[in-house]
């Protein structure tokens, strides 16, 4: 399947659920979780596919990791326009450590505190897969991609700890909606219609890092869900011991761009790893990418001056220098790895 570089934006349709849930404590979390109301924005249908968010506000959820501080429950899920009878794989997909974490208009804000600031709000680095989950809901799967900024903004040492909390959390509340219950009970058009025992994981930077953490045989996953798959774009490994943690249940795919100015190799335990020629670390993510993000999105290859004559790119794996891939390209390629992967382990 072939995306335009410049992403089409959808038509906006707005509604709010106005019954209070709440939200039950989960991995011995240090407080109590909010009480709310889950904010429902849907977006206009394409022809194959249909897209809406779920946000229970940035101070829903205190996941361990995280010091007892608060992080938002928000989450686009991109899926077939029809649902059929069938049940339906899972795709859950996590963002890394954005070039920011609020913005005031077009200005990036690095927020050490959250929620943002007056007139800051939360960036969009969640919604940077879009092209990914639109091609994946196009083959069957339902996908859920996770803002995880207020992580990004208060972490210290142990962001892919509360990482993985926080998937689990949205995979929690995932399992109660198949039954019709829970936090999401009001999407029922998705009660039966999601396999839990087929879930697969994607993740990029410190995202990565996270689904890792999560894929570790030391994590447990949440009860009636069954990984089946992990990828991990070069995954940000801040805080996990290769020499101590092992990954044997969960199939591992890493890939990482030869040009990728952020990425520091690493082992990745158990994974099987791939190199990319000419890919950096930005243009995974279409909010980190010049173009098609904000005006402080970037090339990371430029930013570290690596650029050479031509278009090419010192490597970073001491293979000389190759073309740089342009934006378009680069997520073809990630299309083609993830689209494959998912298809491999999740049927």
């Amino acid at each position: 399947m072939h995306l335009s570089p410049h992403l089409p934006r959808r038509g906006l349709f707005v509604a709010t659920v106005v019954a209070t849930v709440t939200l039950a404590t989960a991995c011995g979390s240090p407080q109590p979780e909010a009480v709310g109301s889950a904010r429902l924005t849907t977006l206009a249908d394409t022809e194959r596919t249909s897209q809406l968010t779920y946000d229970f506000g940035d101070t829903a959820y205190a996941p361990p990791g995280l010091g007892g501080k608060r992080t938002e429950l928000r989450a686009s899920v991109t899926y077939p326009r029809q649902l059929g009878s069938e049940k339906h794989p899972l795709v859950l997909m996590l963002h890394g450590w954005g070039t920011a974490t609020c913005q005031t208009g077009d200005q990036p804000v690095r927020a050490k505190s959250w929620p943002c600031g007056k007139d800051a709000r939360p960036a969009d680095n969640y919604l940077g897969y879009s092209y990914l989950a639109e091609a994946l809901a196009e083959k069957g799967y339902v996908v859920v991609s996770v803002s995880a900024n207020g992580i990004q903004a208060q972490e210290k040492n142990e962001g892919h700890v509360a990482r993985a909390a926080l998937l689990d959390k949205h995979l929690e509340m995932w399992q109660q909606l198949s039954e019709g219950k829970g936090p999401l009970a009001e999407l029922k058009q998705f009660t039966g219609r999601v396999d839990l025992g087929r879930v697969g994981t994607m993740g990029h930077s410190r995202g990565g890092g996270g689904v890792l953490a999560q894929a570790l045989d030391s994590h447990k996953p949440p009860a009636g869900v069954t990984i089946r798959g992990t990828l991990a774009f070069a995954p940000a490994m801040n805080g996990i011991d290769p020499a101590k943690e092992r990954i044997t249940r969960v199939p591992v795919s890493v890939v990482v761009g030869t040009c990728d100015a952020m990425w520091e190799k690493t082992v990745v335990p158990g994974a099987e790893q791939h190199d990319l020629p000419g890919a950096n670390h930005n243009f995974f993510n279409t909010v980190w990418t010049p173009g098609t993000g904000p005006a402080f999105a970037t090339d990371d290859v430029a930013v570290e001056k690596r650029n050479r004559p031509g278009g090419r790119c010192e490597t970073t794996n001491g293979t000389g220098t190759v073309r740089q891939l342009t934006p378009a390209e680069q997520r073809k390629a990630a299309l083609d790895l993830t689209t494959a992967f998912f298809a491999e382990h999740l049927g």
